[in-house]
């Protein structure tokens, strides 16, 4: 046995420290402002979904032209959310009353500042002509509103022949009806194509016409 003495075996090294990592600040301010925002958000939607706004609704179609009354109008509560709607608040109802509608509306719908005026003209492409009515030229039974859909024929003079012929009709939509200053006769303002207006006036001035009410289910005028 030998005398001499092992080597010593070296030392494992010592396990390195490990570095805390680094924390950007601009990352940390990124996300306590994204934490801000969907707190903020979720306050404004909680408190915006519960509330509401008192708006003005139909509760009977009103044709275009016709005049808009209050008993034509009811109160209803709107959510108050972010949208493109912009209704007719419950305080302007009485500058509603007297107006006319110048788009046909309908019974539900929410009327917008855009859905009524003062007066309202004929539509684009169409002209509005008058015509004098007796009793013996018009339905007298059913009585006509505006929004109904009419037809004006012309008819064989007094006493004459029948036309072998379909005689010459006009399509028209009825826009007001009133009692006339001259006679028993009723003025009802008819809207017509443009192109149809002025032999409607000529005929309408011989005396010689009537008038047919259509339903409006056929879609006729």
């Amino acid at each position: 046995m030998s005398g001499q003495v092992p080597a010593a075996r070296p030392r494992p090294p010592a396990p390195a420290k490990p570095t805390r990592a680094r924390r950007r600040p601009a990352l940390v301010a990124l996300g306590l402002a994204l934490v801000a925002l969907s707190v903020l958000a979720t306050v404004y939607l909680t408190t915006t979904l519960g509330e509401t706004q008192k708006v003005l609704v139909l509760v009977n179609d009103v044709a275009r032209g016709e005049e808009i009354t209050s008993a034509d109008l009811r109160v209803a509560d709107l959510p108050l959310s972010p949208s493109d709607l912009t209704p007719v608040a419950e305080g302007l109802a009485k500058t509603v009353d007297g107006k006319r509608a110048t788009v046909d509306l309908l019974a539900g719908q929410l009327l917008t500042p855009t859905s009524y005026a003062e007066e309202v003209g004929p539509a684009e492409g169409m002209s509005v002509v008058g015509v004098s009515l007796a009793d013996n030229q018009m339905p007298t039974r059913t009585p006509l509103t505006s929004g109904d859909r009419v037809r004006i024929v012309e008819t064989p003079v007094a006493g004459g022949e029948p036309p072998v012929e379909d005689p010459f009709a006009i399509d028209a939509i009825v826009r007001s009806v009133a009692p006339s200053d001259l006679g028993d006769q009723t003025v009802i303002d008819l809207e017509v194509d443009r192109a149809d207006a002025a032999a409607l006036a000529a005929r309408a001035a011989t005396g010689r016409v009537a008038l047919i009410l259509d339903s409006l289910a056929d879609g006729n005028g």
